[in-house]
């Protein structure tokens, strides 16, 4: 292993980040497969770390509120989706703490109502499967659905 080498995984990072923010894990598959050796790796992390350009909880951050404005999901889903990504339990959780999951329920819940045919009962037995399939926890559901439908 050479300065050459981390020269070139750093490079390698740095062009991955400048399309999208990843996390240090995805950081660490993609150079793992590109041939780069362990050491190479975590020297390159360390030196993405001494530029600040390698930060998990400001990824996940950005992960949640790009996902939520496309498609509005749920605690559950969000945080298997983070952990996929390979961020930290404890940094998801950080993130999650600002989610406002009842707010986007009712977002997802307001997407799927113009498609929604039958009645009532038939109604609310789907849009509680989509909503669960999205990952929000019943809880939150069955508020959200007490407050769509009653009205």
């Amino acid at each position: 292993m050479s300065d050459s080498d981390t020269r070139k995984a750093l490079d390698r990072a740095i062009g991955y980040l400048g399309i999208r923010e990843h996390s240090r894990q995805e950081i660490r598959g993609k150079l793992k497969r590109n041939g780069f050796s362990d050491e190479t790796i975590e020297k390159a992390l360390e030196r993405l770390d001494t530029l600040n350009l390698l930060d998990d909880l400001s990824f996940a951050r950005n992960f949640i509120r790009s996902r939520t404005r496309v498609k509005p999901s749920g605690l559950y889903k969000l945080r298997y989706e983070l952990r996929q990504k390979g961020v930290p339990d404890d940094i998801a959780e950080e993130a999650l703490r600002e989610y406002d999951s009842a707010a986007q329920c009712l977002n997802a819940a307001l997407k799927k109502m113009p498609f929604l045919k039958g009645d009532q009962e038939h109604r609310r037995k789907k849009l509680h499967t989509h909503l669960a399939n999205r990952g929000f926890d019943s809880q939150t559901i069955r508020q959200t659905l007490d407050e769509l439908l009653t009205n």
